[in-house]
């Protein structure tokens, strides 16, 4: 099958399904600094996900009280694609205190991806299954409570066409998320960074309210470039990964430049969630931001051709 007939393909499975995200996505971009507001276009939009401030998360350098103020104040950017470890609770009245101190920085939360073990959802044991999914439906509920439009689950291993089955329980909450206004993400985890289909596999199993979220850093690298045309297209979101940069800034570990450029040339417009991570936090700050400031550029010389 051409690649042309699989972006078809692939299309035809997530338009039906996207939010009003993937519709905003052809308006004008408002930059980096945008409002808070769920109807909003993040296309433009670059922000971070947290899962590169781990080592600062882990020694309470930040906590989920102090980063938007450090968003704002370190990094000029609003936009945070937070991870369930930044949070002690997902009660109702902790999660609203966790949104209202955002917004005091003008920060918002775009995504909310769990990353702690909330049990089996595919479990043998009908109570174990039963459990996981009370405890997914309470995370669906903390990520509308943050605000948040998206959110990502692990998936369990498909392969092939045929093995839409095991998605079962992913189907259900997606229903669940739909009917709560959040869509769920698909991000290549695990098994997926292998397979440059696994985005789009999983996506069409699924098939409702659920759509792309690639990572550019965890494919294989006889992968990664391909991957990225095939998963692009109909993507909600990216997961823009940066590992070392070198003394002159550049990346060795692939070409980050390519990655945007395969991205764009699928129509992905954002938002960026940049991934990066520095144990010093001043470095982190003057990285990320040339980061930012590289997107930005890259996307306003793309426009202009």
């Amino acid at each position: 099958m051409s690649n042309v007939t699989d972006r078809r393909e692939f299309l035809q499975f997530t338009a039906g399904s996207a939010l009003a995200t993937l519709a905003g996505r052809a308006a004008k971009a408002e930059g980096t600094r945008v409002k808070e507001d769920e109807h909003r276009s993040l296309a433009g939009v670059v922000g971070i996900t947290t899962g590169g401030l781990n080592y600062q998360r882990e020694n309470r350098q930040l906590t989920v009280f102090t980063l938007p103020e450090f968003m704002r104040g370190e990094l000029g950017m609003q936009m945070i694609d937070l991870n369930t470890r930044w949070l002690e609770s997902f009660d109702e009245s902790y999660v609203g205190r966790v949104r209202e101190n955002a917004a005091k920085s003008q920060c918002f939360f775009s995504n909310l991806k769990v990353n702690h073990q909330f049990g089996d959802l595919y479990s043998t044991d009908a109570d174990e299954r039963s459990r996981a999914m009370a405890n997914a439906r309470q995370l669906i509920l903390a990520a509308k409570g943050l605000g948040a439009r998206w959110m990502r689950f692990v998936v369990p291993k498909c392969e092939t066409d045929k093995d839409g089955s095991k998605l079962v329980a992913h189907r259900e909450l997606a229903v669940f998320a739909e009917e709560h206004r959040i869509q769920l993400l698909v991000e290549n985890l695990g098994w997926l960074q292998s397979d440059p289909r696994s985005i789009r596999r999983v996506v069409k199993a699924i098939g409702r309210n659920v759509a792309a979220c690639p990572d550019t850093g965890n494919w294989r690298t006889s992968v990664r470039y391909d991957a990225l045309a095939r998963s692009f297209p109909g993507a909600a979101s990216c997961d823009f990964k940066v590992f070392d940069l070198n003394e002159d800034r550049h990346h060795e570990k692939y070409n980050i430049r390519r990655c945007f450029e395969v991205a764009w040339q699928a129509g992905f417009r954002g938002p960026w969630a940049i991934e990066h991570w520095n144990e010093d936090t001043k470095a982190f700050a003057k990285e990320t931001t040339f980061l930012r400031d590289e997107l930005e550029a890259w996307m306003a010389a793309s426009k202009r051709v």
